[in-house]
């Protein structure tokens, strides 16, 4: 008899299947699965028909190539809002940097980070962020309306929610040598909506599974070259009324490869407020309507040593 330990993973949506159309059975099941693994695990590992290995690879070197200009070119990513522009150097994250480019599927806003970085001009690398963001933020968009419809959302609303959508680019890289912490980024919970991530093979992204009295850690692998982790955020947690919880989750980089990734998040324009398909007797509202931006003023400003947990939210505009 077997006696291999079991490796836990967070669950694994297959919306690779071409013939996935609104309405069919495939389609129906993938929105069950979706709402199922978000309100569970607060994440899930997406399998996408796009990218392309070509392309996968062609967006990690260009966020290698990003990584490789110097500190004070770098610096010059600069945004007010908390985690939008450079991150580097941080005494308590000495292996961690962070770039950002706001907008990022408006090609002008890639444009503009682009020439900030490369003031002679780099095509290239425009237009490959810029192309990921698309390719992303469709993603985001399928997700949404599976969520909407699980949840017996109208139409309307959903397509309302993703025009009002906006995302911000982070560019990410992890690099220890011997000796040096392993702690990438400390336990955390997103502010945005969602927060879908792609990376090299090096692993690093480790999430808490809200389940578990021992606050059991999961590692996650990508399966493949076309894997995404989709990430629920604070937002989402309240838009829902709580059926979904924000995930908790860190990085821990072990060895001295260097780790690269890109995170797409999304934030939303206007009020933000639970539909009313997600209160009933058994689920009271928990939040009062809040602009998102609001939430990251309030996260910027609190001295609250706990602000990366989803307390923030609740704190914020809890009832």
């Amino acid at each position: 008899m077997s006696c291999e330990r079991v490796v836990p993973r967070i669950p694994v949506v297959d919306l690779s299947d071409e013939n996935l159309k609104a309405g069919s059975y495939s389609w129906n099941s993938a929105c069950h699965e979706v709402r199922q693994a978000l309100e569970q695990y607060g994440c899930f590992e997406l399998l996408y028909s796009k990218p392309c290995i070509e392309f996968h690879n062609t967006i990690l070197d260009a966020v290698e190539e990003l990584f490789k200009l110097p500190y004070e070119i770098k610096k010059k990513n600069i945004n007010p809002k908390p985690a939008h522009g450079y991150l580097g150097k941080i005494s308590i994250f000495p292996i961690h940097e962070g770039m950002g480019i706001e907008y990022a599927t408006n090609l002008q806003e890639c444009q503009h980070f682009t020439h900030l970085m490369w003031p002679l001009g780099n095509q290239h690398f425009c237009e490959t962020v810029h192309s990921y963001a698309k390719l992303v933020a469709e993603i985001q968009e399928v997700v949404v309306k599976m969520l909407c419809e699980s949840y017996g959302i109208e139409k309307e609303y959903s397509e309302s929610h993703i025009k009002s959508t906006t995302y911000l680019m982070r560019l990410l890289k992890y690099r220890r040598s011997e000796g040096e912490t392993n702690v990438g980024f400390k336990g955390h919970t997103d502010k945005s909506f969602l927060s879908i991530l792609h990376q090299n093979h090096v692993k690093g992204l480790e999430i808490r599974t809200k389940h578990d009295s021992d606050d059991q850690w999961i590692s996650y692998q990508p399966s493949s070259h076309s894997s995404f982790a989709v990430i629920a955020g604070d937002a989402c947690m309240a838009w829902s009324n709580d059926r979904i919880k924000s995930s908790y989750h860190r990085v821990m980089v072990e060895g001295e490869e260097v780790r690269y990734a890109v995170g797409l998040f999304s934030f939303l324009k206007g009020m933000i407020k639970a539909p009313k398909e997600v209160v009933d007797e058994e689920h009271p509202l928990k939040y009062k309507p809040f602009e998102h931006q609001g939430l990251l003023d309030f996260y910027q400003s609190s001295n609250d040593h706990s602000k990366g947990d989803s307390n923030m939210v609740k704190a914020f505009c809890g009832i």
